[in-house]
């Protein structure tokens, strides 16, 4: 059989608050809307970063121009700490002709290097690069590859997952928050 309970008066029955709505409803809406707000924002904003990144990428390959550059210099990057080492990157400075003049730009020539890079480049040595004709100072060592790049999603899940945190707090404060007093 059924078993119908009688809520007395002053009473609340179960998942009901004081004002007739759901209790997560009657909770403090700052614990709740606060944390929601900055974890749709910070979703949004990795999203929006990780399309811009995008969007400049594809731009630069769809005018990537390839010259013959030398490279004049080779410099590494301060260290920066890795899980197990530290580690740092490998420039050149290098300089090539670009609409008539002599260009000069910085090139990564290697990443993620640990404890010492390998040496696959001299000063001196001619190799291809790829610039900008907009930005003669901007230029890649490798061919631009038509995929999606690492930038787009290190800006997305570094945004996403500090949003997703924001998000997770503010489904907490709704379930666990006590109910507003009228």
């Amino acid at each position: 059989m059924c078993e119908e309970r009688q809520v007395g008066r002053g009473q609340r029955s179960e998942g009901r608050a004081a004002g007739g709505g759901p209790r997560w409803w009657q909770t403090s809406r700052g614990h709740v809307l606060g944390p929601l707000a900055i974890g749709l924002a910070l979703c949004a904003l990795g999203l929006w970063s990780g399309l811009v990144y995008q969007h400049n990428e594809e731009a630069f390959r769809a005018k990537a121009v390839p010259a013959k550059a030398v490279i004049d210099q080779i410099y590494a990057s301060a260290p920066s700490q890795n899980y197990n080492a530290p580690t740092f990157d490998q420039y050149g400075l290098v300089h090539f002709e670009a609409r008539g003049r002599t260009a000069h730009a910085r090139v990564l020539l290697v990443a993620g290097c640990s404890g010492t890079c390998l040496p696959t480049y001299r000063v001196g040595q001619v190799l291809t690069v790829y610039y900008s004709a907009g930005n003669l100072s901007h230029a890649q060592l490798r061919s631009p590859a038509h995929q999606t790049s690492a930038g787009f999603l290190y800006a997305v899940l570094l945004f996403g997952s500090i949003g997703v945190v924001f998000l997770v707090a503010a489904v907490i404060n709704m379930v666990t928050a006590p109910p507003r007093k009228p």
